[in-house]
């Protein structure tokens, strides 16, 4: 596994800007474990896209589905799918709830196909966080060398259940909290996003 820094510099090679949809509001994202590192923070130190690695595979964590569509985010999401496949050429899948993310990356020469479930011949697999059924797969794909992109936003759905413990029930926590990652009911604020040239340091959250 290479250093978090080595991987911060392969998923941000080329990205000038975070040109993030205004209307997407993205949750903050909590990291704990060795393993897990930010890549994209706000000017408050809100973490908002994050990885890691878990087994033999990798992860990358967007705090809002509609970052995985933004054809602005280009450069980013190839570099996200290209660090995410341990094995070259083998294709990407796309769940069909982020069919336009199949478009961009098979626009940019990417072999993408929508795959509405995780097949151990894919090289990546890219979903949003709010499928309660491919839990244990998604895991074990990660686990066996797969890399997972996931990208969703807790606080709405917290708002709408009466669960409060959205760090342990909420569907996208389920898979990522294995490498460190959770996404929590607080909004982020993305009025102001750099682009750091080093991996940014996190403070650690307490609640």
């Amino acid at each position: 596994m290479a250093t978090p820094s080595a991987a911060f510099e392969a998923l941000m090679n080329g990205v000038t800007s975070w040109d993030v949809p205004e209307d997407a509001v993205p949750c903050e994202l909590l990291l704990i474990g060795e393993a897990s590192f930010p890549v994209m923070l706000n000017d408050m130190g809100q973490v908002l896209i994050a990885a890691s690695s878990y087994g033999r595979g990798r992860l990358v964590v967007v705090s809002h589905e509609d970052y995985l569509v933004e054809a602005q985010l280009t450069p980013f999401l190839l570099n996200a799918v290209g660090w995410l496949c341990s094995s070259p050429g083998a294709p990407v899948g796309v769940h069909p709830s982020l069919a336009p993310l199949a478009k961009i990356l098979e626009g940019s020469g990417v072999e993408a196909k929508l795959e509405p479930e995780v097949k151990d011949s894919l090289g990546v697999y890219c979903i949003d966080a709010y499928n309660e059924t491919m839990t244990e797969k998604l895991v074990k794909f990660m686990k066996h060398g797969g890399g997972l992109l996931i990208g969703g936003q807790a606080w709405d759905w917290a708002n709408q259940g009466d669960d409060e413990r959205v760090l342990f029930t909420f569907p996208g926590n389920l898979v990522t909290s294995v490498a460190g990652i959770y996404f929590t009911d607080n909004k982020g604020d993305t009025s102001f996003c750099k682009v750091s040239k080093k991996m940014p340091k996190t403070p650690v959250l307490v609640r």
